[in-house]
C-alpha cells in the first residue's frame, strides 16, 4: 500500500514515514502542498497524510486541488487547529478524515488502517482485492473478472506461497458437489493468468499451483 506524506517538519517527516515503514506501507515524502498535487499526477498513491500548514501551498487548498484530479486517493489532514471549524472546514473540502496534532501514533496507524480497508484488502505485488466491495485493481488499473476468476483470485490471495491442490480449489471455488471435468481448474487458471500476469500463480507438477513461491 502506498501512502503520500505532505508535511513540512522535518522531524515529523522522520516520525511519520519511520513508523508507517514498519507497518509495511510504501511511503514518499514531500514538504508541500504544490509538490503533493504535482506528484500525484504522476504517481498511485493509496492514501496521503496532509498537513494544513504547509509552506507554498496549504492543506486546504492543496486538497481542494487533489479532489480535482478526481483520482481514487484517501485523504487524512494533520493539523495543529483545534478549533471545530478548522475540522468541519477539512472535511468540508474532501478529507476523509481528520487528526489534531499531536497525537498518539497508535491512533493514526488505526485511522489509516480503517480508511484504506487494510484489514479486508487482500494484496500481493500489484494485485489488490477488495472483498467487500469485490473491486479487483492490477498497479491500481480496475479489472474485470468472471465470478469463478475473482474466487480464484481470492483464494489464491487469502493463501499466498503455499501450494493449493486441484481437489482443494475445486472444493473452495467450485464447491463439493461439482461434477464437472476436474481439468476445468487448469483452463480457469490459464485465463485468470493472461489478466494478473502469467508468473504470479506457479504450476508445481504433481501437486497443484502457488501464487508466488519462487522458482517453478
Amino acid at each position: 500500500m502506498r501512502l503520500l506524506i505532505a508535511e513540512d517538519d522535518p522531524e515529523m517527516q522522520k516520525i511519520l514515514k519511520l513508523y508507517l515503514q514498519r507497518e509495511g506501507y510504501l511511503v514518499n515524502v514531500v514538504s508541500n502542498g504544490r509538490a503533493a498535487v504535482d506528484f500525484l499526477t504522476e504517481h498511485p498513491v493509496d492514501l496521503v497524510l496532509l498537513d494544513w500548514m504547509m509552506p507554498v501551498q496549504d492543506g486546504i487548498q492543496t486538497l481542494k486541488e487533489i479532489r480535482l484530479l478526481n483520482i481514487p486517493v484517501k485523504v487524512l489532514m494533520l493539523t495543529a487547529k483545534g478549533e471545530n471549524e478548522s475540522e468541519i472546514a477539512g472535511l468540508s473540502c474532501g478529507a476523509d478524515d481528520y487528526l489534531r496534532k499531536p497525537f498518539d501514533i497508535q491512533v493514526l496507524l488505526l485511522r489509516i488502517k480503517k480508511l484504506c480497508n487494510a484489514a479486508d484488502v487482500l494484496q500481493f505485488h500489484d494485485i489488490r482485492l477488495n472483498p467487500v466491495t469485490m473491486e479487483v485493481t492490477k498497479d491500481h488499473q480496475k479489472m474485470v473478472l468472471t465470478k469463478t476468476e475473482f474466487e480464484l483470485l481470492k483464494y489464491f490471495l487469502s493463501n499466498p506461497n503455499i501450494v493449493l491442490s486441484r481437489e482443494q480449489l475445486l472444493n473452495h471455488v467450485w464447491g463439493m458437489d461439482f461434477e464437472g471435468d476436474p481439468r476445468t481448474v487448469d483452463t480457469s487458471i490459464r485465463r485468470l493468468r493472461k489478466k494478473i500476469g502469467e508468473d504470479l500463480i506457479r504450476t508445481r507438477i504433481g501437486m497443484g499451483y502457488v501464487m508466488g513461491g519462487g522458482h517453478d
